[in-house]
């Protein structure tokens, strides 16, 4: 099921009917209008508010609203000015956003970020790595995070391209939202679903990656991969243990029997019928 990009349409429909969108089942970012009929309005309304209710962070507009327009109402709504730190997350935005009203007020287009002159070499500036870092997320995580600090902004935006995906990176005071997206889907109505709901402060949808502050600062953030354990280890540990369990009992046993194993077998049936309740009795 696709939660990012799910656009909501509420108005009045024919006599008592009205549209809603829902996620649907399907490969990438899937705006998906819904229509809903009712015998009644009031019926309409119950059955909009469950939807609203089932996908709180997912319908984000009524009637003709695009998922842009809902990322500039969040914006404004919450306060909030969003930059990008490249010219990658710049090129998934700026076309988009343009022509709505009002998102010259929470968006600068790169005006005071990557496109200025004094302020692009200054991010890069700052988000500099070791020279043998050549990693495309690493650069694009460094990139949001310093041009956040040197503009000031809430939110910065930035995008790793890599062979066979890219990975979206909005830097946020708390940390970074990170999403990696296959070549074919759509990275810009992922990108502007996480702008949206970070802005809303809204839960982000399932394949959405948080690093938190702390560990987006630090130059070895993202940690390789770790080598797995053989299987053949575990197996030697288990049966380890099993052996040292064996070997404890047998102590046990030798204590308890004075060295006798063959009177165990007594000792223990003794033990237990000693400590059986006869009737009438109470065992503490």
């Amino acid at each position: 099921m696709c939660a990012a990009a799910v656009r909501c349409a509420v108005h009045s429909g024919g006599q008592n009917g009205g549209k809603l969108s829902a996620p649907v089942a399907g490969r990438g970012p899937v705006e998906t209008l819904v229509a809903l009929q009712a015998q009644s309005p009031s019926g309409l309304k119950k059955a909009a508010q469950a939807l609203r209710q089932a996908f709180s962070a997912d319908l984000y507009g009524a009637g003709e609203t695009t998922l842009p327009a809902a990322v500039v109402e969040a914006l404004e709504r919450h306060d909030k000015l969003l930059i990008c730190a490249d010219a990658a997350a710049g090129a998934l935005l700026e076309a988009r956003l343009e022509n709505l009203p009002g998102a010259e007020k929470v968006f600068d287009f790169g005006a005071v970020s990557y496109a200025n002159p004094k302020t692009g070499p200054l991010i890069e500036k700052r988000a500099r790595l070791p020279k043998d870092c050549t990693d495309p997320l690493r650069q694009a995580l460094a990139r949001a995070q310093a041009a956040r600090r040197v503009v000031g902004a809430d939110l910065s935006a930035a995008c790793a391209e890599r062979e066979n995906d890219c990975v979206l990176v909005l830097s946020c005071r708390k940390g970074c939202f990170l999403r990696t997206v296959p070549a074919g889907e759509n990275p810009a109505l992922w990108l502007l679903d996480i702008i949206r709901r970070t802005a809303a402060n809204k839960p982000q949808a399932e394949g959405t990656g948080f690093l938190p502050a702390r560990r987006a600062a630090k130059k070895d953030a993202l940690p390789g991969p770790q080598p797995g354990r053989h299987p053949l280890r575990r197996v030697c540990m288990t049966l380890l243990v099993l052996a040292l369990l064996a070997a404890l009992a047998a102590v046990g046993a030798w204590e308890y029997t004075n060295g006798n194993f063959y009177a165990l077998p007594e000792q223990l049936h003794t033990l237990l019928t000693e400590h059986v309740p006869r009737p009438g009795a109470t065992l503490v």
